[in-house]
């Protein structure tokens, strides 16, 4: 992947107009990618749920491809997604359609570990 072009969205901003418009997430994608063997590279920013950016996620990656397969894009064999910033390892997220369904699964980084306490 080309490191040239990038994408530092302003969190207080983005999660403003995810509220106004009622957002969950915002993917962007590029089927550049550092990985050959990937389909896409995608980045997923969730400020709406107090975190910009979702390193690997299962939900807006099928969201994706459920996109793809609406734009006839993708046929719904087995595609790696390559997902993450600058500067990182990135995650691994698999899709595969299979009887009317988006399966998905990867490998991800285990970046930060702890609890929530309500």
């Amino acid at each position: 992947m080309d490191n040239k072009e990038t994408v530092f969205p302003d969190e207080q901003q983005l999660k403003a107009f995810c509220l106004s418009n009622d957002i969950d997430i915002i993917l962007v994608f590029s089927q550049q990618t550092a990985n050959a063997d990937a389909f896409a590279h995608t980045r997923v920013f969730a400020p709406k749920f107090g975190y910009l950016e979702d390193p690997a996620t299962g939900s807006g990656n099928s969201a994706f491809a459920n996109y793809l397969l609406s734009e006839n894009l993708w046929d719904g064999h087995p595609i790696t997604i390559e997902q993450g910033g600058n500067d990182r390892i990135f995650n691994s997220v698999k899709l595969k359609h299979v009887n009317d369904q988006v399966l998905f699964g990867g490998k991800a980084t285990v970046r930060i570990e702890g609890n929530y306490l309500l």
